[in-house]
């Protein structure tokens, strides 16, 4: 998109790209979906809740050490792009794929180190803790950041929903695989791995071929030396956007643990199966925010705030009537849905199914809060947003899970995501407002 493209077709393109991701998540969806079906019902209850527990202690510390280097890829890499400047782009591009993988290697450490304190916590006996420092390589599969960054900010969606589908994919096989065996647990946690680096080095490929593609790698050299450069601030933007994604992992991989922890393994495999059956149902409004974040920064370069305020209050009407339409349906079919692919025992997860598509529903009104926070360069404050409203997550959890069990979990989404849309609403509307004006006051000095 050029700087001068009608503010009026962001939208417009945003849903076009949202489209063509979802083609893939899609697929992808239904594969997860499969897979999970095939290790639940291949497993049993117990089995695989110790299963669920595993993979999320090992993505929580991939998530804590990663830096979200796609948001700042976009967010340095469009100025680079829109002036041409190939050295400025090519030291960007490293300095992500290093943060990507020394996240990774930082990751796999502590969860070698922290998994007999885990085991203490949940009472695992010494097989289980073997097991979880066995498959702390899966952190790698996480080191995708910079990767897909690229692929968003060349506008190659068609590749990112291509990409979508190899994990899973290569999941759903080896897990059919493993369940046709009769193989043990450990054969499970292996094939979650070797997938996951599969879709790690085939996202490395797309993104560097395009780059080459695209002469963007001409006279790249292997100097580590002075890669920040020409992005001021992006040390600082990186690990904000690192403290912010990490918060972001209470609701999926620390609450797995937490509902393990006060209600059993059994209940944290019914929890991960509600969260994953609603992200994959929700999962549209993850994909627009994507497709319209580096949009959302050409539009901030190039000052178009009005342009700005439209994309803003469109995109949350309409992601809020889609939303409210989705969650009507998990209303109607999500008890069936769970009985039918899972097994009865999963079917406890329904109310809290229900739960998180009305928080979604609340938080997509304000959908573009967070990628208008990111363009305009404030990922403290989506951080702190984060922060407060994990720790209102984390408290409410605590609270509910002992009095209403697995559905006093859907308390906990609603308070979160009700909070953090009203707040980072409100923030993103003052932020923008007050650059409006520096940036007319300085105009009227210039013209002075």
């Amino acid at each position: 998109m050029d700087l001068k493209t009608p503010a009026e077709s962001v939208l417009k393109r945003a849903v076009r790209n949202a489209g063509k991701l979802l083609s893939g998540k899609v697929g992808a969806g239904l594969m997860q979906l499969g897979t999970f079906a095939l290790a639940a019902r291949a497993l049993g209850a117990s089995e695989f809740g110790l299963f669920s527990v595993l993979i999320a202690q090992v993505m929580l510390f991939a998530g804590l050490a990663s830096f979200e280097s796609s948001q700042a890829i976009i967010r340095y890499g469009v100025p680079h792009l829109n002036d041409l400047n190939k050295r400025a782009a090519q030291s960007l591009f490293k300095a992500g794929m290093l943060l990507d993988l020394g996240a990774a290697a930082l990751a796999a450490l502590a969860m070698v180190a922290a998994a007999p304190l885990l085991a203490n916590w949940i009472g695992w006996n010494e097989r289980l803790v073997h097991l979880a420092q066995a498959i702390a390589p899966l952190t790698f599969a996480g080191a995708i950041g910079t990767s897909k960054g690229m692929l968003r900010l060349f506008d190659r969606y068609d590749l990112l929903s291509w990409h979508a589908l190899v994990t899973p994919g290569a999941r759903l096989l080896m897990i059919a695989v493993c369940a046709a065996l009769d193989l043990s647990l450990g054969f499970y946690l292996a094939a979650w791995v070797v997938a996951g680096w599969l879709g790690m080095l085939a996202a490395a490929f797309l993104g560097w071929r395009e780059a080459h593609r695209r002469d963007m790698l001409t006279g790249m050299t292997g100097s580590l030396r002075n890669l920040a450069h020409d992005q001021p601030g992006m040390w600082r933007f990186a690990l904000f956007a690192n403290l912010n994604a990490s918060v972001g992992l209470v609701p999926s991989h620390l609450a797995t643990l937490v509902v393990a922890a006060i209600l059993g393994t059994e209940s944290a495999g019914a929890y991960r199966i509600a969260r994953e059956v609603a992200a994959g149902l929700l999962k549209p409004v993850d994909l627009v925010n994507q497709a319209i974040y580096p949009d959302l920064a050409r539009l901030v370069l190039a000052r178009n705030w009005s342009g700005l305020w439209r994309t803003a209050a469109r995109g949350g009407m309409n992601a809020a009537i889609i939303f409210s339409v989705i969650t009507a349906f998990i209303a109607l079919v999500g008890h069936a849905l769970l009985t039918g692919i899972f097994g009865p025992e999963i079917a406890v997860a329904a109310p809290l199914l229900i739960a998180i598509g009305v928080a979604t529903t609340i938080k997509v009104t304000a959908f573009a809060a967070e990628p208008v926070l990111y363009a305009v360069g404030r990922p403290d404050v989506l951080f702190a947003l984060s922060l407060v409203t994990g720790a209102l997550f984390v408290g409410i959890l605590f609270w509910r899970l002992p009095i209403d069990g697995l559905s006093g979990a859907g308390w906990s989404f609603i308070g979160m995501d009700g909070v953090f849309a009203l707040l980072s609403a409100l923030i993103a509307i003052h932020i923008v407002r007050r650059r409006a004006a520096e940036v007319s006051e300085s105009n009227l000095q210039e013209m002075s």
